[in-house]
């Protein structure tokens, strides 16, 4: 999701807590661990200002934008598919349910 939120960010470069406010549900810990992640695979760039109180934006890399673009066409085809997918599940906890029953 952070891939996501930073490819379709304004001016594709936003702070912490800007990324942060927009996944609700993700953890500051776990948020930043995740950023030092995809910066240290290349996909993240990250640019500290040195100013008081300190700064840092993220943004995504030539090779970041280049990663969402296969991602970006999935996640378009999900929302377009959602009947699909939701038959799907339906079917995947059918089967489980048929799974748990005891053999006679």
């Amino acid at each position: 999701m952070l891939l996501h939120a930073l490819f379709h960010w304004p001016n594709g470069k936003c702070r912490t807590g800007e990324l942060q406010r927009a996944l609700p549900g993700i953890s500051k810990k776990m948020m930043i661990q995740t950023l030092r992640d995809l910066e240290e695979g290349g996909l993240v760039h990250r640019h500290v200002y040195t100013v008081v109180p300190p700064k840092v934006e993220y943004s995504l890399t030539p090779l970041g934008k280049r990663f969402c673009e296969p991602v970006e066409m999935l996640f378009d085809w999900g929302k377009s598919n959602c009947d699909a997918l939701e038959k799907f599940e339906k079917n995947q906890h059918k089967n489980a349910k048929q799974d748990e029953k005891p053999a006679h």
